[in-house]
């Protein structure tokens, strides 16, 4: 789990910024919102942040998943870009480094991952974890004339000289050194931990174009949990959906196919002649059944994804990752969950994910203000954020418990709406 998450000088947000799972002293909800660490710290299972369009609350989930995409990322040539965008509305800000810097949670063990990096390189690169409050490196990686220079905590990781040579040789520039240590054939205790955590349990950001229609059919068609899971949640939110099912057509290949294989140099002849003979493709298809009553009684007819409404495939996608999320205790970041939703619907997804989540993570953004009135029934103030930018171009990211007097409000919606916690859009 994510304890907090600081960056700087990463797309709009130009300062030290500071995301922070962590739960304010607040009981409210406690065993449906608050998971209890080890050491006592107490983090929130829900993230959610508001702000005008074009303030930055995309950028705040693209600037957590750049991170996490430069962690799992495993480039063949140091060509590739990091993957990093720094601050462009300034003449310095572009030439310096991005920074960062999280605390998470992995087996019930603190660690603390730092990294410096620019467009092209990584600067300097730290992992290191908790017995007691100080810090216990485990590996280091800094950038001397140009070549990644590695060191370890003989205390915590013991290492020959043929394996550090090895992994100096794979730290491209650009890359990871948990990509790197991919490469590598050796046991590294705590690296592999949180390498498997990134891989496994941090899970690629899902925005309103995302699309899931693939994954969702193959998990349909593997996992009769989900599948089941799908099909008593669309009962329950009123979808009129009683029935899935999965099955495979054969469509004939478009015109342009069979011309684009011919102009195809690096395909062998052999395999390029036996593409050629093809005349149409398999494909996976998703049927819906629909059950009605008319004149004539029950009678029950099936559509396809085409010929249902944004509103399910949309909620069919989001399912999918929070029913992956949960399953997996993942962090799930998502963006505009109000995107084609009911606001009922976004407010029962939320209930269910906060009933039914063990140790997952999910942060959203979204601009519908009606749950700001679900606080203290649906969920805590320290769940709140806010982004809003500046003259400057640059996003400040502030939480609503920020605010003093929070209990003398009413309504909190109302009081969003009217400019008090500002993230509004000047009209």
């Amino acid at each position: 789990m994510i304890e907090e998450i600081i960056f700087k000088n990463v797309l709009s947000f130009k300062k030290e910024t500071t995301f922070s799972f962590e739960a304010t002293p607040d009981t409210t909800f406690e065993t449906q919102h608050v998971v209890t660490m080890p050491n006592g710290t107490r983090l929130l299972k829900l993230g959610i942040v508001y702000g005008p369009n074009a303030g930055g609350k995309s950028n705040l989930l693209y600037a957590i998943s750049a991170l996490r995409d430069f962690m799992v990322f495993d480039p063949l040539n140091m060509d590739e870009p990091t993957g990093f965008e720094p601050f462009l509305l300034d003449k310095e800000t572009p030439n310096l480094p991005s920074e960062y810097s999280i605390k998470f949670w992995v087996n019930g063990i603190r660690y603390w991952y730092q990294l410096t990096a620019t467009t092209k390189l990584v600067i300097h690169e730290k992992l290191s974890y908790y017995k007691t409050v100080q810090p216990i490196k485990v590996f280091e990686r800094v950038l001397e004339d140009g070549q990644s220079v590695l060191s370890f905590n003989p205390a915590v990781q013991k290492i020959d000289q043929e394996e550090q040579k090895a992994l100096t040789l794979n730290c491209l520039p650009n890359k990871s050194f948990f990509a790197a240590r991919g490469r590598v054939n050796m046991k590294m205790e705590h690296v592999d931990g949180v390498r498997q955590w990134i891989r496994n349990r941090f899970m690629p950001m899902v925005g309103p174009f995302t699309n899931m229609e693939k994954y969702s059919k193959r998990k349909i068609r593997e996992d009769v949990n989900f599948k089941e899971h799908l099909l008593r949640f669309l009962h329950q939110a009123d979808f009129n959906i009683t029935g899935l099912s999965e099955k495979t057509e054969e469509k004939p290949l478009p015109p342009y196919f069979h011309k684009y294989l011919q102009i195809q140099d690096s395909l062998p002849e052999d395999k390029k002649k036996e593409l050629l003979t093809l005349e149409a493709y398999k494909e996976h298809v998703l049927g819906f059944e629909h059950t009605v009553e008319n004149e004539r009684g029950l009678e029950t007819y099936e559509l396809s994804t085409r010929q249902e409404s944004d509103g399910t495939t949309r909620v069919m996608d989001i399912e999918a990752a929070i029913y992956e999320a949960i399953k997996n205790n993942s962090v799930l970041l998502l963006d505009e969950i109000e995107s084609s939703l009911h606001p009922n619907l976004i407010e029962f997804i939320l209930q269910e994910y906060i009933m039914n989540s063990n140790e997952s993570q999910m942060l959203i953004t979204t601009h519908y203000p009606g749950l700001l009135n679900t606080i203290d029934d649906l969920v805590r103030k320290d769940n709140i954020w806010f982004v809003e930018k500046d003259k400057s171009g640059t996003t400040d990211l502030y939480s609503l418990v920020e605010f003093k007097g929070l209990n003398k409000i009413s309504k909190i919606e109302r009081a969003y709406r009217k400019g008090q916690f500002g993230a509004l859009p000047n009209i």
